[in-house]
């Protein structure tokens, strides 16, 4: 993880101070995402298959292999390593019984739960000091930056 420091971000030149708090949040986000990583000890890798199955559901392990480009020996061994630390399971798919579906764990939740926990205190930090009539604008605002 590579941090800009506060000179580093005073000599950026042209950059605004919305790109410097923006720069900021993603450091602080990194440094709290390693910290649950650490916690828990997984991989950035193992980590976003967690969230990736979080996010999209039960998923054949062929899937995620395609969906991340990694072997499917690789993917084994990230799933066997985060299935042992009761983060993820691997189920039988009852529509073929063949197919084996990774999903998360009630742990796999817990764990994700932390880790967005940041983002949900700033949300919450923003909503807190803003006007009311004010948020629908800011929350519009970045949709259309995230778009």
């Amino acid at each position: 993880m590579q941090k800009v420091s506060n000179g580093e971000l005073n000599n950026l030149q042209g950059t605004s101070n919305l790109e410097r708090q923006l720069l900021m949040m993603r450091d602080a986000f990194r440094q709290h995402q390693n910290e649950i990583r650490k916690k828990y000890k997984i991989s950035a890798n193992e980590m976003e298959i967690i969230l990736y199955v979080n996010d999209f559901g039960p998923q054949r392990m062929k899937g995620v292999g395609e969906q991340f480009k990694i072997k499917f020996s690789t993917l084994t061994s990230l799933v066997d390593k985060i299935e042992r630390l009761n983060l993820v399971k691997r189920v039988n798919s009852k529509e073929d019984r063949r197919s084996i579906l990774v999903t998360i764990t009630k742990k796999g939740k817990k764990m994700l739960e932390e880790y967005n926990s940041q983002i949900k205190s700033l949300a919450d930090r923003i909503t807190e000091i803003t006007q009311s009539e004010d948020l629908p604008q800011i929350v519009a605002t970045l949709e259309q930056a995230t778009a």
